[in-house]
């Protein structure tokens, strides 16, 4: 079988845009979105000035991060190695886009499904040209099979010095460049002034290296089609609901077992408030695609690697386990929560933490790669599942006697203390193992972001340490330390989704 690929001689790229015009042409590709286009990079002081144009396409990744991350199999790669999408399986869930570290996939205004280059598969098929390559008046594009040695492809790739895209990042591109200007194929190098997008005028992403006026030659994207980020404050919800729903059943279920007495506030409120936010949880998730009325193809067509197929079992799971717990509560049978309780207690754990492996899946983000991402969302849960039940403690008094209190409030100060380290660790204290993460705790420290990190994540989280530990005698002021620690939980929630996807990926 072939192996297909790219070498794009960007020496003779003159920025015609044909390829644009053709690929949407020959896909029926609507207008605000592209399969491929043409970057422009201009860097210099006028007349000294220099354009460099950059095609930018699928790389037919031999490791694709976007196939494995996709729930339901939709992108799979073929026996010639073109990377290709069923949209008939596609749920619209957007991880895809959050996984490739090229820009390369985003949603069809029309489908509602997730679309990218498929090196015009179509065509190929037929013994054609990709679209592109056929109506590039420079030929600038060259594409062919990698393991056929006659082809002009694999003797351009044993020839020449070729460049790819990321190549940190192990996805084994299968599309090369020739002559490319560094400013251009590394997004994080091109500073952030406007980008002209088919009629419209945009500033590159808030993560963008930001103009020196002591360096006006340094290199700067004039032109650009980046696709729209695929998260946003619905994903900052989910984590919120999600760790309420876990963190409150967690303490709920260990707490009393350290403490040695149970009280209804453990027994049955607390389980009950995490089934209700488990419930909340679920409505978000599949309110949040593009296709919600294919939700259960996650479970009927699963990919066992990616983590959003488990995340939604493990969800299953606690669901069951905690309406379980619940029946076994009102029908009166002990026994059955003691047989519950760790089955219970590890559930809640694996769909606390499957969310930090399931971010780590987002290769195209740095922000959330690394471990101290799962140990901080198991800290949150912990403390919105304390805050949650300090909130019922004040409102119902009689549900615990006031030690029970005391020893929630110190719960609740424990996991923020270590929430609190893990960002500032992170964030602020340890050096950015690449320029992406760079960029992206910049906006963080004091970018777009700061305001909010220091006066909403760092400092409600603070006050609520505070108040608790002084005020762990009065109820009243328990309960607003649980507001100030689940609205700084929030705060760095949104923080963190939306930070990750702030620096320029195309």
């Amino acid at each position: 079988m072939p192996n297909y690929g790219f070498a794009i001689d960007l020496r003779k790229c003159i920025g015609c845009h044909a390829c644009t015009i053709a690929c949407k042409a020959e896909h029926q590709i609507p207008i605000g979105v592209n399969r491929c286009w043409v970057k422009t990079v201009e860097q210099g002081v006028f007349p000294a000035t220099q354009r460099f144009f950059f095609p930018v396409l699928c790389n037919q990744c031999d490791e694709a991060p976007c196939a494995r991350i996709c729930p339901t199999n939709a992108l799979f790669k073929r026996r010639d190695g073109i990377v290709d999408l069923d949209p008939d399986s596609c749920i619209g869930c957007r991880a895809c886009m959050v996984a490739c570290p090229y820009d390369q996939l985003f949603i069809d205004p029309n489908t509602h499904t997730a679309e990218k280059c498929n090196f015009c598969a179509n065509r190929v098929e037929n013994q054609l040209l990709p679209a592109c390559v056929s109506v590039c008046p420079t030929e600038c594009p060259i594409f062919g099979d990698l393991d056929d040695p006659a082809s002009e492809l694999a003797r351009i790739a044993q020839r020449d010095a070729l460049t790819v895209r990321k190549p940190e990042k192990g996805t084994i591109p299968k599309v090369f460049y020739l002559g490319a200007e560094e400013s251009a194929i590394v997004p994080e190098i091109a500073v952030r002034p406007f980008i002209y997008k088919e009629g419209q005028v945009l500033l590159r992403p808030v993560g963008s290296p930001s103009p020196d006026r002591s360096r006006p030659g340094d290199a700067r994207v004039d032109y650009d089609t980046p696709h729209v980020k695929p998260w946003g404050l619905d994903m900052a919800l989910y984590l919120l609901t999600k760790g309420l729903a876990t963190g409150t059943m967690l303490v709920s279920l260990l707490l009393p077992f350290a403490y040695g007495h149970r009280f209804p506030l453990t027994t049955a409120v607390g389980p009950a408030i995490s089934l209700v936010f488990l419930a909340i949880t679920a409505v978000v998730l599949i309110a949040d695609l593009e296709r919600p009325e294919r939700f259960y193809y996650i479970l009927i067509r699963p990919n066992w690697r990616s983590w959003m197929v488990w995340g939604a079992y493990f969800l299953a799971a606690q669901g069951a386990m905690t309406a379980l717990w619940l029946g076994a509560i009102w029908l009166r049978f002990d026994s059955v929560l003691a047989f519950v309780l760790w089955p219970a207690v590890i559930v809640s754990l694996l769909t606390t933490c499957y969310t930090g492996f399931l971010f780590a899946q987002g290769l195209a983000r740095d922000l959330w790669q690394g471990p101290g991402s799962t140990i901080d969302l198991l800290a949150q849960a912990i403390a919105e599942g304390a805050a949650a039940l300090l909130i019922a403690a004040v409102v119902a008094p009689d549900l615990a006697d006031a030690r029970f209190v005391r020893a929630l409030a110190m719960t609740l100060i424990g996991a923020l203390l270590v929430h609190v380290a893990v960002i500032v660790l992170e964030h602020v204290l340890a050096p950015s193992p690449t320029r992406h993460h760079e960029l992206a705790t910049q906006a963080i420290r004091r970018g777009p972001f700061a305001r909010l990190f220091w006066g909403g994540a760092v400092a409600a989280a603070t006050f609520a340490i505070v108040l608790a530990a002084l005020s762990t005698h009065v109820p009243a002021v328990l309960g607003i330390a649980a507001v100030c620690a689940l609205a700084g939980s929030f705060a760095w929630e949104y923080i963190w989704v939306e930070a990750g996807q702030s620096v320029p990926l195309s």
